[in-house]
C-alpha cells in the first residue's frame, strides 16, 4: 500500500473520530440543556405551587384576621354593655344597701317601741289593779295601748264632770305616762246612740267632745305636757258593742286613752 493511501485512511479515521467527538459533545450539551430546562421548569412549577400555597395561606390568615377582628369588636360591645349593666346594678345595690340599713333601723325601732309598749301596759295594769273590769279595760292592738274608762267610773249620765273615783284612776295613769315620754296620748270620748236629754249639750257628739276635753285638761293638770295631748269626740259613731241592749250601751259609753309610741305615730304620718 502506498504512502498516499495510508495517509488518506489516516485522515478519514481522524475525521471520523473528530465527527464522533463533535456529536458526543453536541449530545452532551443537548442533554445538559434539557436537564437545565427541566430544572427550570420544575423550579418554576415548585415556585408557582409555593406561591399558590402562600397565597392560600395569606387568604386564610386574612379571613381569620377579619373573623377575630369581628369577634373582638363584638366582645368589646358586650364588655361595654356588661360594664353599663354592672354600673347600673352597682348603683342599685348601693341604693338597696341604704334601704336595707333604713329598713333594719325601722325594724329595730319598731321592736324597741313594742317592748316599751308591753312594759307600759304592765305598769299601767299594776297601777290600776284596784279597779274592776266593768270600770275600765286595758287592751293592746295595732301597736297601741288602749285604756277604756267606762262612764260608770268617770261620769254621771249627761255630764262632763269627772267623778272622784275617775280622777283617782286618771291620776294613776298620768303618773305612769310621765315616766314614758315617748308615747303620744289621744283621748277619745264615746257615747251610746240614745239622744241626750239636757240643755247643756247639743247632742252626743257634743257631749263626747266635752268629756274628752275634760280628761285632757285633767291629765295636763296632773303634770303631762300639753303637746303630748289630743282630745277627740266620736259620739255614737264608733261603738264596740250593740246598742240594742243595756249591757252593750254601757260598753259604748266610754272614754278611751290611746297611747301610741312615737315610732308608730311617725311612720303612720309618713
Amino acid at each position: 500500500m502506498s504512502n498516499e493511501t495510508q495517509t488518506s485512511n489516516t485522515t478519514v479515521t481522524q475525521n471520523t473520530k473528530e465527527k464522533s467527538g463533535s456529536k458526543f459533545w453536541a449530545w452532551l450539551l443537548a442533554a445538559l440543556l434539557i436537564v437545565l430546562a427541566a430544572f427550570f421548569v420544575w423550579d418554576k412549577i415548585r415556585s408557582n405551587k409555593k406561591y399558590k400555597n402562600l397565597e392560600t395561606e395569606h387568604q386564610q390568615t386574612a379571613e381569620e384576621f377579619l373573623k377575630y377582628k369581628s369577634e373582638n369588636e363584638s366582645m368589646e360591645a358586650n364588655y361595654s354593655d356588661l360594664q353599663r349593666r354592672y354600673d347600673a346594678l352597682n348603683s342599685q345595690l348601693g341604693g338597696t344597701q341604704s334601704e336595707n340599713v333604713s329598713l333594719k333601723k325601722i325594724v329595730a325601732d319598731q321592736d324597741s317601741a313594742l317592748k316599751a309598749l308591753k312594759a307600759l301596759k304592765s305598769d299601767v295594769s299594776k297601777a290600776l289593779s284596784n279597779f274592776t273590769s266593768d270600770e275600765l279595760k286595758i287592751q293592746e292592738k295595732d301597736g297601741k295601748l288602749y285604756v277604756l274608762l267606762m262612764d260608770k267610773l268617770l261620769f254621771k249620765s249627761g255630764s262632763a264632770d269627772i267623778e272622784k273615783k275617775g280622777r283617782t284612776a286618771i291620776t294613776k295613769i298620768a303618773k305612769e305616762l310621765a315616766k314614758n315620754p315617748d308615747f303620744g296620748i289621744l283621748v277619745e270620748g264615746h257615747t251610746d246612740n240614745q239622744p241626750i236629754k239636757n240643755s247643756v249639750f247639743k247632742d252626743n257628739w257634743d257631749l263626747s267632745t266635752a268629756r274628752a276635753t275634760t280628761v285632757v285638761r285633767f291629765l295636763s293638770e296632773s303634770g303631762l305636757p300639753q303637746k303630748r295631748l289630743t282630745a277627740a269626740g266620736r259620739g255614737e259613731y264608733s261603738p264596740i258593742a250593740s246598742n240594742g241592749t243595756d249591757a252593750g250601751r254601757a260598753q259604748n259609753r266610754r272614754t278611751e286613752i290611746i297611747l301610741t309610741p312615737n315610732f308608730v305615730r311617725t311612720n303612720t304620718a309618713k
